[in-house]
């Protein structure tokens, strides 16, 4: 198979690690805020793109997270939340993605404005359900508690994200998931929180290993007992963790353009994929805010294809596993492997 970006664009893929709040067009963003009359410090798109998005590494994890306030405030309606879930799926399908896993935290939406949870989650529903309507494409939804917000802002988060999934209709949300300050904030807080969430039939990923050490993703294992991590590359050059996460086939969520924005690794030619691979780990590639990160899940595995030699093949199974361990539905993800991606060893270019 040619890697070409034509080819790698009409690649089967699947995506589990993608932020709504991360993904919102440019374009997008400027039409909401002259609808909704916000001042986002920006008098022309190149303003807007420099405030809005990071393509060369920041000081730190934080510094990009702070980028994120441009679109947490056009993200102030229903109309605006189901608009940009919308896109989020329309985009990824362009990308060649088949199965999706969106991610959206409720209580960051709603700081500073007069939006309740229910209304987030219910706009994300459903417009996430017309991008499935529109486009042959399976989308799952993964709410996210932020580990920097108060307590009780994720526990009324958790309640209504629960209550949601229990409705008709609420298959589509399939995950919980904890982000953000993992460095500076105690986790045993947030154990009850997953562990209705795993009640309640929910797949369990935690952001843990992205700049903190492996120490600390051995401590969200322990807590958390999470089906997949998000990012968790820290963990190469620690043996024991590795086999800890090899055996308990934990799958790890890379982003490798984030990786290096955020400064988590030092370089993209240092980018540990390789080696975790090597070692057994179970991976997919992501592209964790495309449109913050000026970049789409096609440019990452282009950068893969060519920095770490994976080939078509490779590329082809990756997907595969992203399938097979997404959290939607056993019948769904088998409709989708079924449907868009043959048998690994049937693919050429390696």
């Amino acid at each position: 198979m040619s890697l070409s970006t034509a080819a790698l664009r009409r690649m089967p893929k699947a995506e589990l690690h993608r932020h709504l709040d991360g993904s919102v067009r440019l374009r997008t963003i400027r039409e909401l805020a002259q609808r909704h009359g916000l001042d986002l410090e920006a008098s022309n798109m190149k303003e807007l793109r420099d405030r809005a998005t990071v393509t060369a590494p920041m000081r730190n994890l934080d510094e990009v997270l702070a980028s994120f306030a441009v679109t947490q405030k056009v993200l102030c309606s229903y109309e605006a939340l189901e608009r940009v879930a919308f896109e989020n799926v329309e985009d990824a399908f362009r990308d060649g993605v088949r199965l999706l896993e969106l991610r959206f935290a409720p209580a960051f939406i709603a700081a500073g404005k007069a939006l309740g949870f229910d209304e987030i989650i219910e706009a994300v529903v459903a417009g996430a359900g017309r991008g499935m309507a529109a486009y042959p494409i399976q989308v799952g939804l993964i709410g996210i508690l932020a580990r920097s917000f108060p307590l009780e802002a994720n526990r009324g988060a958790t309640e209504e994200l629960l209550r949601r999934a229990a409705r008709p209709g609420g298959e589509k949300i399939c995950g919980l998931d904890l982000a953000d300050a993992e460095d500076t904030t105690d986790p045993e807080q947030f154990v009850p929180f997953v562990a209705a969430a795993r009640e309640a039939g929910l797949g369990i990923t935690i952001h843990s290993g992205e700049n903190t050490n492996a120490a600390a993703v051995e401590r969200t294992l322990d807590l958390f007992r999470p089906e997949r991590i998000g990012h968790g590359i820290r963990i190469q050059g620690h043996p024991e963790t590795l086999e800890r996460v090899r055996r308990a086939r934990v799958h790890l969520e890379v982003c490798p353009t984030s990786n290096w924005l955020t400064r988590s690794v030092a370089s993209l030619e240092e980018h540990p994929l390789p080696e975790l691979l090597q070692a057994g780990i179970e991976c997919s590639i992501n592209s964790d805010d495309p449109q913050l990160f000026g970049i789409d899940l096609v440019h990452e595995y282009r950068l893969c294809a060519r920095l770490f030699g994976l080939t078509g093949t490779q590329l082809l199974r990756l997907g595969r596993t992203a399938v097979e361990r997404s959290f939607l539905p056993r019948e769904i993800r088998a409709d989708v492997l079924s449907k868009h991606f043959p048998p690994a060893d049937t693919v050429g270019g390696g």
